[in-house]
């Protein structure tokens, strides 16, 4: 996995000059044209010619790095990148998230975190920026930094699905079970039905079974595996989560749905957490327990559990979600009003 540039691809507008401007602004309009149209080599000449129109066109330089990126030649996208920067005159943020990642892609984890570093300075409260560091850090090993630099993205944008997951591999390498699960909870809630939520939505499943094996009608084991590190806090909640798991096996579940088993457990594990937030604080307690404890008090956790559920495309969870069309609207609306969308 390797540092990505996620809504980077923005208009960005060209001003009306005197004299050479019309020229200036076809040949921009053309270049745009044509990256959207994947037409990058076409674009490229059309930015040079604007570029020898206004060498000192910081959105030319920029536009020409992006493209050059966008095509996968990161030494270009390197060299007018730096173009922007030394121009000192506009589109500097994007740069230097065009910088570290082509720095990232090229293997130059030392410089890509430098720009990162240096975009940072000047535009401290941009989430890309650091997100894509943290992401670097992760590859590079440095879970220390990766962990804070991603807590910081999510802090500045929460709706990031990406510094989610990359928080969530980050607890997961760690091997912190709850602080894995979390983020993943919260990704789903905003990216429900996106080309990457199955996957993680059977992470969660899996995480929420693991060590929890029927041998037979009588025997189930139960390996209750402490989660490692600052996970400490979490202990009482891992616990009960391999406890609400084996669970499933006794007499009195045996006649419920899978996705009703899967709501009980989201509501025990919520519950419980929020029962220890009294005694702890930080980032883990004060975002994530809060919302989640805050969905247990709404009474939301069912609506909530069939809601993350629907990238399983099962009949079972879309009849739920058209017979309880109350209980969504409920749900949804505690989403809006918690501003999570």
């Amino acid at each position: 996995m390797k540092s990505i540039i996620t809504g980077l691809l923005i208009f960005v507008s060209v001003f009306n000059c005197f004299g050479q401007a019309n020229s200036f602004n076809d040949f921009m309009s053309q270049g745009i044209s044509f990256h959207d149209e994947g037409k990058y080599d076409e674009a490229i000449g059309m930015y040079k010619k604007a570029l020898e129109l206004d060498p000192k066109s910081s959105v030319t330089n920029y536009e020409i790095s992006l493209t050059y990126f966008t095509k996968q030649d990161w030494a270009q996208a390197i060299e007018y990148g730096k173009n922007v920067i030394n121009l000192n005159t506009g589109n500097r943020l994007e740069a230097f998230v065009v910088l570290g990642s082509s720095y990232d892609m090229l293997g130059d984890t030392k410089h890509a975190i430098s720009s990162y570093v240096k975009g940072l300075k000047e535009f401290p409260q941009n989430h890309l920026l650091n997100y894509n560091l943290a992401l670097t850090y992760y590859n590079s090993g440095n879970q220390e930094k990766a962990e804070k630099a991603v807590i910081k993205a999510i802090t500045l944008k929460p709706t990031h699905g990406s510094s989610h997951l990359l928080l969530s591999a980050i607890m997961n390498k760690n091997g912190s079970r709850v602080q894995s699960l979390l983020p993943l909870y919260y990704f789903l809630m905003i990216e429900p039905m996106s080309n990457r939520s199955n996957q993680n939505f059977q992470t969660i499943k899996s995480k929420l079974g693991f060590g929890v094996e029927q041998k037979d009608e009588k025997n189930i084991n139960v390996n209750l595996l402490m989660s490692k590190g600052t996970d400490s806090e979490f202990g009482a909640a891992d616990m009960m989560i391999s406890l609400t798991a084996a669970s499933k096996y006794l007499e009195e579940n045996k006649g419920k749905s899978e996705f009703e088993l899967f709501s009980e457990s989201n509501k025990s594990l919520f519950t419980i957490l929020g029962e220890l937030k009294g005694k702890n604080n930080g980032f883990w307690w004060d975002f994530y327990v809060t919302i989640f404890y805050d969905l247990v008090n709404s009474n939301n956790v069912e609506a909530f559990s069939y809601y993350i559920s629907q990238s399983e495309k099962s009949d079972l969870i879309n009849k739920w979600i058209t017979d309880n069309s109350a209980k969504i609207q409920s749900l949804t609306n505690w989403i809006e009003k918690k501003h999570f969308r």
